[in-house]
């Protein structure tokens, strides 16, 4: 019977020492920020290099369907025959076709040969519109393309110049608009500039 009073007055401190702890809530210490932070940071720097990776490719893949195109115009000249470039949207490659009796048509006897984008682009129209402004209803657009075999494409004469004037799309992530690539086509010289999206309008990359 004695011991009842030290009991209560245990109980009182251990309830005291409760309320305590229940009313000041515990903080993050320095160490637990710290490490937050360095996940943030480790997290932030593993995905600028990626996002600077695709912006890279995407240059790629339109500096390499512009030296398809120049060759092209480059092989007309030199054979004295026209050349056919036609766009597959579907497979992400251009077809190139030696047209060695100049009938704009694809024969048994024409050389034909098939590139593919680089790894990963594709065609795609740009929902921010045309180089010039106006909206674009597909990936290839041009005022007088050719459909070669159920294919849009345009037809280096042997003068070098085009049978249209041609803008092409393509893009690494359709939906990031700063991935979209545009390639123009001079129909009087077959003059093939690249321009990107900037933002806000399109940027030529070309000189």
């Amino acid at each position: 019977m004695p011991r009842a009073p030290q009991r209560d007055r245990d109980a009182a401190r251990r309830a005291s020492a409760c309320a305590r702890s229940t009313a000041t809530p515990r903080g993050f210490t320095l160490i637990e920020l710290l490490i937050v932070v360095a996940l943030l940071a480790i997290l932030g720097a593993m995905a600028i290099p990626r996002a600077r990776t695709t912006t890279y490719r995407a240059d790629a893949a339109a500096l390499l369907a512009r030296t398809l195109l120049l060759q092209s115009q480059r092989n007309a000249i030199t054979r004295q025959s026209n050349v056919i470039v036609s766009f597959d949207t579907v497979n992400a490659r251009l077809r190139l076709v030696e047209d060695y009796n100049n009938n704009d048509t694809l024969n048994t006897t024409d050389r034909v040969t098939f590139r593919r984008l680089e790894e990963g682009a594709r065609f795609a129209r740009p929902p921010m519109g045309r180089v010039g402004g106006s909206t674009a209803s597909s990936a290839v657009e041009g005022t007088s393309l050719r459909i070669v075999s159920a294919l849009p494409g345009v037809i280096f004469r042997r003068d070098g110049s085009a049978s249209t004037d041609l803008e092409l799309y393509l893009t690494m992530r359709p939906t990031v608009a700063t991935d979209y690539r545009a390639l123009v086509v001079s129909p009087t010289t077959g003059r093939v500039d690249v321009y990107k999206w900037g933002g806000s309008s399109w940027i030529r990359t070309t000189q």
